[in-house]
């Protein structure tokens, strides 16, 4: 059976962050990600998860202003500390699955710069005992993103085979047209997925993506991981969960 944990950036935005944790358990989600964790204190998000049972997903190092600095100039002391800081909450919340942002950037040396913080990355986390994670996202969604398209997610993988890919299907419709061909050719790196609909980014039956099919490459390929619903919906967060009900009963 499919496991689908709730995305507190995006769901539950009706109700202070804290109080989404809850509102996520009470929804019969098993588990949550959230990208940043860091205007809280670790122990009070701690304390907060377990007292609903919601294990954290994944988080995302500290991104600055630009979503993400791995892939900025000049800004190579900052990413260290971040992953720093990333490492204590990671360890703290239990999560050992850390997203590495790209950022926004144009400049020539991106490449160059990402490719280094990532391996500076891998060898840090190898040693706290995490797993870096990388993922896709589209330009129309954040334009400039450097890790925008997936020849560049295929070079970071076959170079660093420690590293996991987080699959946003949205994405991945958005920038090819053909989501289940990218979840076909990256299935085998792909230790997250994350869903919404295409046109909108609202719940799944919103657009015109085949969830059904999507889902059923899944469960045919045996995936074992959660899938997280990065959506906005269209209303109440509870009142976007109908679709969900065929594929947990």
């Amino acid at each position: 059976m499919l496991k689908f944990n709730a995305h507190l950036g995006f769901q539950f935005n009706e109700l202070p962050f804290l109080q989404r944790i809850e509102a996520a358990a009470a929804a019969g989600f098993r588990a949550v990600e959230f990208p940043s964790p860091y205007e809280f204190d670790a122990s009070l998000l701690a304390d907060h998860l377990a007292q609903h049972n919601l294990p954290l997903i994944q988080f995302s190092a500290p991104a600055g202003l630009t979503k993400g600095i791995a892939a900025v100039h000049g800004k190579e002391g900052d990413f260290r500390s971040g992953l720093l800081q990333a490492a204590n909450y990671a360890k703290a919340l239990g999560c050992s699955d850390v997203h590495i942002m790209s950022g926004i950037t144009t400049r020539d040396d991106a490449a160059l710069i990402y490719e280094s913080n990532l391996e500076y990355t891998v060898k840090y986390f190898e040693d706290q005992g995490l797993r870096p994670l990388i993922e896709v996202i589209c330009a129309q969604e954040m334009p400039g993103y450097y890790m925008s398209d997936f020849s560049k997610a295929q070079h970071v993988l076959e170079t660093f085979p420690s590293v996991g890919l987080i699959l946003d299907l949205y994405h991945a419709q958005r920038l090819t047209g053909d989501a289940a061909d990218v979840l076909a050719r990256f299935y085998e790196r792909t230790v997250h997925v994350q869903i919404a609909d295409c046109p909108g980014r609202h719940q799944p039956g919103t657009g015109s993506m085949d969830f059904c099919a999507l889902f059923t490459i899944l469960e045919q390929r045996g995936y074992q991981g959660w899938i997280g619903c990065e959506y906005r919906p269209t209303g109440v967060t509870v009142e976007s969960l109908d679709w969900i009900k065929p594929f947990t009963a």
